[in-house]
């Protein structure tokens, strides 16, 4: 029964009303001594309360995404990685990526995928733009932006908290950002902890999303050849992720927008490290409020001092705003219209790949 599933919300409120029914049936029969009923009738209020917690837990883990599944819940979906193997995989071949994407929800369709680099494997969604399926671009190659979700949190919270499709299909629409791909991929796949970079005993995160993740959706969709046509985003500890690729991959990400990133000081190869010590040509989008104290305006102040030429940051700054949905809610359409005009627009490319849809 998975954590998210309609079928385990459902029993959770039977359990709820049933603690409630059953506490009612038996306040008044505990049978013994005052010592005896009182202790019981507490454990009968202490059950009702915890099952209404655990409803109360369970919809709005459901309506925000923040766990996906019981091992993002109980932190076992990092703990089977290995990271001394005698063998390497071969590189991947058409068959090792070619995916089959099912449709999901709001336009998105979503796959498990399996990093041949890095070892990981997750879950990733992909929307296509509108003009994606029309005749008239039926051999034009798109744009692609990568979104990452903060923690807790899944790619889903994208679908739940913001319906972040339609977010990108209005701002196409009114002429703000040209027709794009997006890609939710999860930050946390099976086999790479939680950072985003490749790391001793810490799996191969950066590979699965700078590598592995890209080489698929390419492989599997009608993609603009990187860096030009790529570039990442992402919102807290997605945000810190991406101001971490984005200065690490810059061959595989032109630019990137960190919304409300967690501190880019802290970490191996941190945001802040890799700016003070790279140059690579990219261009980078940092988002905050100044009423945000876990990602304060000075975030961006510490990276804007310590890039080089031609690295260029850029703050986007709201007056107000916690470190919350609602704000990054307000981020996120500014963010898009930025980061579509660091792209490639879509053009007619030869395609390389007979497995592009």
């Amino acid at each position: 029964m998975g954590l998210t599933s309609p079928l385990f919300f459902v029993v959770l409120i039977v359990a709820a009303v049933a603690a409630v029914a059953g506490a009612v049936l038996l306040w008044g029969r505990v049978p013994g001594p005052r010592l005896i009923r009182l202790p019981a009738r507490v454990g009968m209020i202490v059950v009702c309360q915890l099952t209404a917690v655990f409803v109360v837990m369970a919809g709005v883990n459901n309506q925000y995404g923040f766990y996906a599944s019981w091992d993002d819940l109980l932190g076992g979906g990092s703990g089977s990685m290995n990271t001394n193997a005698k063998h390497k995989a071969p590189p991947p071949g058409p068959a090792q990526l070619t995916v089959k994407f099912d449709a999901y929800a709001q336009g998105f369709r979503k796959a498990d995928v399996h990093g041949s680099k890095s070892g990981a494997s997750g879950d990733v969604m992909v929307w296509t733009p509108p003009q994606y399926d029309k005749k008239e671009y039926a051999n034009t190659r798109f744009p692609v932006i990568v979104v990452l979700h903060g923690l807790p949190g899944s790619p889903r919270s994208f679908l739940r908290a913001m319906r972040l499709g339609q977010i990108m299909e209005r701002q196409i629409a009114e002429g703000k950002a040209e027709p794009a791909i997006l890609v939710l991929p999860t930050i946390t796949p099976k086999g790479a902890k939680a950072g985003c970079t490749d790391a001793p005993n810490r799996g191969k995160g950066g590979t699965w999303l700078a590598q592995d993740v890209p080489d698929v959706v390419a492989h599997n969709f009608r993609t603009l050849p990187a860096p030009s046509g790529w570039a990442v985003m992402g919102i807290s500890t997605g945000g810190y992720c991406a101001a971490r690729l984005t200065l690490d991959y810059p061959k595989r990400y032109v630019a990137g927008a960190a919304l409300a990133p967690d501190n880019p000081a802290e970490g191996p190869r941190s945001p802040l490290w890799l700016a003070h010590n790279t140059q690579p040509n990219v261009d980078l989008l940092v988002g905050s409020s100044t009423q945000d104290p876990e990602s304060p305006p000075r975030f961006a102040d510490w990276l804007g001092h310590a890039v080089h030429t031609p690295t260029t940051v850029t703050p986007m700054l709201l007056d107000t705003g916690g470190h919350n949905w609602k704000t990054w809610g307000r981020m996120v359409p500014e963010a898009l219209t930025w980061v579509s005009s660091h792209l490639e627009a879509p053009r007619v490319v030869p395609l390389a790949s007979p497995d592009a849809p």
